[in-house]
């Protein structure tokens, strides 16, 4: 099960500016192309800014909605906030998380993450630059969902495993 995160229907995006690009979200939910995951893998690509900027970087953030129109950081079983960010002024860079827990969100539980991921979720990609002229970075992010046997998975506690 493979997804691109797509930004105007295009999968590869120049990225420029210092605006936050929020990708197209991916439903988990059941009939959904990753409805049937039972993880989902998170990759993001980015390649050399172009434009000479004396620094460059693209950071990514996996956020989650309920609704998909009100949008979170979805947080690893520590709190921390999923995701990183890539230098990008010289080398081209690959950053990889493991997100576990599709579909197994329950609002009923005391605290958030709830016991696993909400049913979307959407790679948000920004990009911070010093000088240069119009600097712009090519970026790439997908979903790429592993397929569970069909059973359904318990809630076994508060904590996501991400």
């Amino acid at each position: 099960m493979v997804q691109p995160s797509t930004v105007s229907a295009v999968a590869i995006n120049s990225i420029s500016g210092s605006s936050a690009v929020n990708g197209d979200s991916v439903d988990t939910g059941a009939g959904a192309l990753m409805g049937g995951a039972e993880s989902i893998m998170v990759h993001v690509h980015t390649e050399i800014a172009s434009g000479s900027p004396s620094a460059a970087t693209v950071a990514w953030a996996l956020q989650e909605s309920v609704d998909n129109s009100t949008w979170t950081a979805a947080v690893d079983n520590t709190g921390t906030a999923i995701g990183a960010t890539l230098n990008t002024k010289t080398v081209a860079q690959d950053s990889y998380a493991r997100v576990e827990g599709i579909n197994l969100y329950n609002p009923k539980l005391s605290q958030a993450p709830y016991g696993g991921r909400k049913r979307y979720l959407r790679i948000v990609l920004t990009p911070t630059y010093t000088s240069g002229t119009s600097p712009a970075t090519l970026t790439y992010a997908e979903f790429i969902g592993a397929p569970g046997n069909g059973s359904p998975l318990p809630v076994r506690n508060q904590v996501s495993n991400t």
